[in-house]
């Protein structure tokens, strides 16, 4: 791990899907039995940070609730019900970010700085834009997409910096080990710094237990 460090994406992952219209709707179509299910399964996260929860609206913050509920299941359920949740998580990603799935499909070589310029076109929000990035490297983790980092991963580290900070303003303190070690199961990326960033390996995501870099 040395050079770097894990940042916890779980709340922008959260935020990104809350936020987006297609997203929203793709989950008001869910089974409702399915979606109260996945609410039951989110009150009993870890991830209850209030700083968060109070920046969305009621809509949104349902929606991120069920989403939450899916990465729990992901994260902690057998193999037949963390493989729906992963099905319907990649749904709700590819509904949701058909632009940036299009952009990397199209694009032979994709960097960091692109990604980032094309997380910001629309609006200055760092959450959505940081979040826009994170569904970028979820996507190209799939497709087995080579990123390749320059200096907007440095962008994108002070990001996503700023955003722990926020969340932790507002989690609740625990000394029990067991809670560290679960929440460090959940959604993270791997963001080492480089000064040469030409030819290093410059991250990986994880979701549940499963790692892959996608940048290098």
């Amino acid at each position: 791990m040395e050079g770097g460090d894990y940042r916890d994406i779980t709340y922008l992952f959260l935020y990104g899907l809350s936020r987006n219209v297609l997203c929203r709707a793709k989950i008001r179509d869910m089974k409702r039995e399915w979606r109260e299910y996945l609410l039951e399964k989110a009150d009993r996260s870890a991830y209850q940070a209030p700083v968060f929860w109070k920046m969305l609206k009621k809509e949104e913050k349902k929606c991120a609730r069920i989403v939450l509920g899916l990465l729990e299941d992901l994260r902690n359920c057998e193999d037949v019900r963390a493989e729906k949740a992963w099905v319907c998580l990649r749904y709700l990603i590819r509904s949701g970010y058909r632009a940036e799935e299009e952009y990397l499909r199209e694009k032979k070589e994709i960097f960091f700085s692109s990604l980032w310029e094309l997380a910001g076109e629309e609006k200055g929000d760092i959450l959505l834009r940081s979040s826009r990035i994170c569904m970028c490297l979820l996507m190209a983790e799939e497709d087995h997409r080579e990123i390749k980092a320059d200096k907007g991963i440095f962008l994108f580290e002070e990001g996503i910096k700023k955003t722990e900070e926020l969340w932790k303003k507002g989690e609740k303190t625990t000394t029990d080990s067991s809670f560290r070690d679960e929440k460090a199961e959940f959604l993270h990326i791997w963001i080492p710094f480089f000064f040469c960033l030409s030819k290093a390996p410059a991250g990986s995501v994880r979701i549940g237990k499963k790692q892959t870099k996608v940048l290098t």
